[in-house]
């Protein structure tokens, strides 16, 4: 019964000092939600989880470097996500004109 008593008492403290030094999530994270819920779309929910978080580490893309060089300033992630979609939106209602032309 003392073996058992002391292996409790290396694990639990092997446990504390882990969770101080690497923490505990108390809270369920948005993963933890996805695969804990329903199997519904769960692929689906999966890969919009991940796109988001590469696209959250990718900042810096080739065109905004081009976009430094050629107007002397940068430009940060969120103006440009702005001006992209609404350069987009144009680009999108022009090829549409033009269809409704021909």
């Amino acid at each position: 019964i003392y073996m058992n008593w002391f292996a409790y008492f290396q694990i639990q403290s092997r446990f504390d000092k882990d969770s101080k030094a690497e923490g505990v999530y108390d809270k369920p994270t948005e993963l933890d939600k996805i695969l804990m819920g329903t199997d519904e779309k769960v692929i689906k929910k999966l890969y919009g989880h991940l796109l988001e978080i590469k696209l959250a580490e990718e900042q810096v893309k080739e065109t905004m470097i081009a976009w430094g060089r050629n107007f002397g300033h940068g430009i940060d992630l969120e103006k440009w996500q702005k001006l992209w979609s609404q350069n987009y939106k144009m680009t999108m209602s022009t090829a549409f004109k033009e269809n409704l032309y021909k």
